[in-house]
């Protein structure tokens, strides 16, 4: 399945952000000849490159099941998850098999995944589902429950010339398909997150616009409640940010703060935020609690919430993650998962944490992108990280 990363890499590279795109370019993520050693787990994928003489190559060997792996889906961690990115939507067979297994193995509960509007309805009233549908059913096989993120607009919706990042034209659009989703999914997926990253140019195009995300948001559900009065609404994960002169970002209080003022309160159930703090420790002290969004950003945010009659709502950290990358190594992986969860755990108001992500995108060393798994791309776990996430959930 194609996607338009190469086209949107060169705007969101000027981010001043912590977040990573998670839409990663499938031609570099879909490894389907790479070897998938969890080592951690005690098995391996092993897959011929293509080798011209059949004596050479070797038989894949197979992924375990989840069964064999993975805790009962009632001692899964109710508020620990991970968040595997765009690319997983283009895996297959035991690629795929094989790391949902290693993610149900940890105990987390809950897999966050793309439900791409703009891959799924690319001409009006035509669906398909396929690529998601795998995804969704090999998690739910793995008892591992499911955050739907819907956004990525169709070229039918948007006006000319816009990128997927741009809203739909008309939010009733989006709200039709909201509602055929969840009609579509039925309790197989019953929490949707409403967009991704809305606060940033990066993914709100042209630049972020709280009114007009919130007439989404109020769209899309009162249209998910229509089709399933049992699922759980959240916002769109808020991303690190400033509120910059340009209009390119806006700092996630700010951002909820106006979503308020246009109306949108009523119309979600819980706050995704995404506390990315890297390359601090989530726990680091600042001057300005903006520049730390995991104990700054979410404090502030829960106290916005309360002021304004949601109290009895839950912030949801629906990714968070550090890339090992220059400076970064395994040890600061290691530690931000253990002092995240721990600190989470302290608040009161926060709901579950996800972090992105178990699997390296890619194998570029260099390339940011490439590098928030818990594990490489060929499987092998970075220093005690995989270990760390493992024990920390667990408590």
């Amino acid at each position: 399945m194609a996607t338009d990363e190469d086209e949107d890499e060169d705007e969101d590279e000027d981010e001043e952000v912590l977040a990573p795109d998670p839409e990663r370019r499938l031609g570099v993520a879909v490894l389907l000849l790479a070897s998938l050693l969890l080592g951690a787990l005690g098995f391996a994928l092993v897959v011929t490159d293509g080798a011209d003489d059949p004596d050479d190559a070797r038989s894949p060997s197979p992924p375990p099941t989840c069964g064999a792996v993975a805790p009962p889906v009632g001692d899964r961690v109710a508020d620990a998850g991970l968040a595997p990115g765009f690319s997983i939507l283009g895996r297959s067979g035991t690629e795929l098999e094989a790391e949902l297994a290693g993610m149900a193995a940890t105990g987390a509960r809950w897999l966050r995944v793309d439900v791409p509007w703009g891959f799924i309805e690319q001409e009006r009233g035509e669906y398909d589902w396929s690529d998601i549908d795998r995804v969704v059913a090999g998690a739910r096989d793995c008892g591992l429950e499911v955050i739907g993120i819907l956004y990525h607009t169709p070229e039918w919706a948007r006006p000319d010339g816009t990128t997927d990042k741009h809203p739909p034209t008309d939010p009733n659009d989006f709200g039709e398909f909201a509602r055929t989703a969840v009609e579509h999914f039925g309790t197989e997926i019953q929490t949707w997150e409403i967009w991704n990253e809305p606060n940033i140019s990066g993914f709100w195009q042209p630049q972020p616009d709280p009114a007009a995300y919130s007439e989404l948001l109020e769209v899309a559900y009162r249209a998910i409640k229509t089709a399933d009065t049992e699922a759980t609404v959240l916002t769109g994960g808020f991303s690190p940010a400033d509120d910059a002169a340009d209009g390119e970002t806006i700092a996630p209080v700010t951002f909820l703060s106006e979503m308020y003022a246009a109306g949108a309160a009523g119309h979600f159930d819980a706050v995704a935020h995404h506390p990315y703090c890297y390359p601090l420790l989530p726990l680091d002290p600042t001057s300005d609690f903006n520049d730390n969004a995991f104990s700054g950003v979410t404090p502030a945010l829960y106290e916005l919430m309360r002021a304004r009659g949601d109290a009895d709502k839950k912030i949801w950290g629906t990714e968070m993650g550090v890339p090992t990358v220059g400076d970064i190594g395994p040890d600061l992986v290691a530690a931000s998962v253990s002092q995240a969860y721990q600190a989470w755990r302290e608040w009161s108001f926060a709901g579950p944490l996800i972090w992105y992500s178990f699997r390296d995108a890619g194998k570029d060393r260099s390339d940011r992108e490439d590098n928030f798994g818990l594990v490489t791309a060929d499987g092998t776990p970075k220093g005690d990280a995989l270990a760390v996430y493992e024990e920390v959930i667990r408590g």
